[in-house]
């Protein structure tokens, strides 16, 4: 959200609609979703997101929740990359990666953890 309050007055001025949704997904999208391969999200996380991205097509439409407009004419306007979708690519991608390893770094440790010590000790 500070990343999109940084650029507000960009959202703001009269500028084509193309460009907004450019400054949206190269400047906000990636700040707003950074790390979000390692977040453990529930649906209830998920939906807060989406509720702020939505927020923010509104603020790039200036248009209001008083003026009843479905989220998917928002969203189909705006032409944004959904976030959700977003990280979940990320997420797949991030795993892909992982798999793919075959040093001894933490994570890969992490993947293959199954509960129990090597000593046999609890």
């Amino acid at each position: 959200m500070a990343a999109f309050g940084k650029l507000k007055n960009v959202f703001s001025f009269v500028i084509s609609q193309c460009l907004k949704s450019k400054v949206f997904d190269r400047c906000v999208l990636p700040v707003m979703t950074y790390g979000s391969e390692t977040w453990s999200l529930t649906m209830g996380h998920l939906n807060k997101l989406q509720v702020a991205q939505r927020a923010m097509e509104r603020t790039m439409l200036d248009n209001s929740l008083r003026d009843r407009i479905r989220n998917y004419e928002i969203h189909r306007r705006t032409k944004v990359v959904d976030m959700a979708q977003r990280i979940c690519k990320l997420k797949w991608q991030w795993t892909g990666d992982i798999a793919y390893r075959n040093d001894d770094r933490w994570s890969r440790k992490v993947l293959e953890l199954d509960g129990r010590s090597r000593n046999g000790q609890a």
